[in-house]
């Protein structure tokens, strides 16, 4: 069984064509709610100020900048993404636990694995987010290896958060090259049709005077975007696990 760009998307888009009414209210409650409250109530991160010419004085704004940021809106994003993760782990439930447990088993069992499936979260972050920091595709690449880490969790809930990891590395060795491309897929619809709503947001945040109307929708339209990536993340996920599962057992 191949692992193809198009055999995923193929999976993927039947599998929210099935079950597209459920997965929209989740994905509604779990990552549009979350995403538009942080786009609304957040400010932007603090990026250097390129106007202080020292560079020592330059690190000290920031980092003061940076530490003022946290204390107002830090236990916020971070319950915001957790709200986030947990509404990834119902998706996961639902569509790969052998049981086929209804919404609110789903919700329980979700909730009850989810410090592991956190933990494998943040690990896979780690290396992924490094990557992506040194040079973009190394890190796409790395998290399209770590992909099924989230799947195995809640298809195979003997597993613990490393050895899920673990096991996405090696599950993953071949078809590499579809994997990748569904992930640079994700990011760069994520990317190119959310970035313009973005920044029209600024726009009229700033020069555009302030029209706060204006932010609302354009934020909306912005976290529709996330919402609809995220989802789509997820659901690739799912299709890779179970095609590379299918793949790895005998006939």
């Amino acid at each position: 069984m191949r692992l193809t760009l198009a055999a995923l998307l193929s999976d993927a888009w039947a599998i929210f064509r099935r079950d597209a009414d459920l997965l929209l209210r989740i994905a509604g409650l779990f990552f549009f709610v979350p995403t538009y409250a942080l786009l609304l109530l957040t400010a932007p991160l603090p990026t250097p100020d390129e106007t202080i010419v020292d560079t020592q004085a330059r690190a000290q704004a920031w980092m003061t900048a940076l530490d003022g940021w946290v204390g107002d809106y830090g236990l916020g994003s971070v319950g915001a993404y957790a709200i986030t993760y947990l509404g990834l782990a119902v998706i996961f439930c639902l569509l790969l636990d052998a049981e086929r447990p209804t919404l609110a088993t789903a919700l329980q069992r979700a909730a009850r694995r989810f410090p592991r499936f956190i933990l494998a979260m943040v690990v896979v972050s780690i290396p992924a987010g490094a990557g992506m920091y040194v040079l973009l595709l190394p890190g796409l690449w790395l998290m399209s290896r770590f992909m099924l880490a989230g799947p195995m969790l809640f298809a195979e809930p003997q597993l613990g958060a490393m050895q899920a990891v673990g096991g996405s590395w090696r599950r993953t060795r071949r078809g590499q090259l579809g994997l990748l491309g569904a992930v640079v897929t994700v990011y760069l619809a994520a990317i190119l049709a959310g970035q313009p709503f973005m920044l029209l947001s600024h726009y009229l945040r700033g020069d555009g005077g302030g029209n706060p109307l204006g932010v609302a929708l354009a934020e909306a339209c912005a976290a529709g975007v996330a919402t609809c990536t995220q989802l789509a993340g997820g659901l690739l996920a799912v299709a890779a696990y179970r095609r590379i599962v299918r793949a790895q057992t005998p006939s």
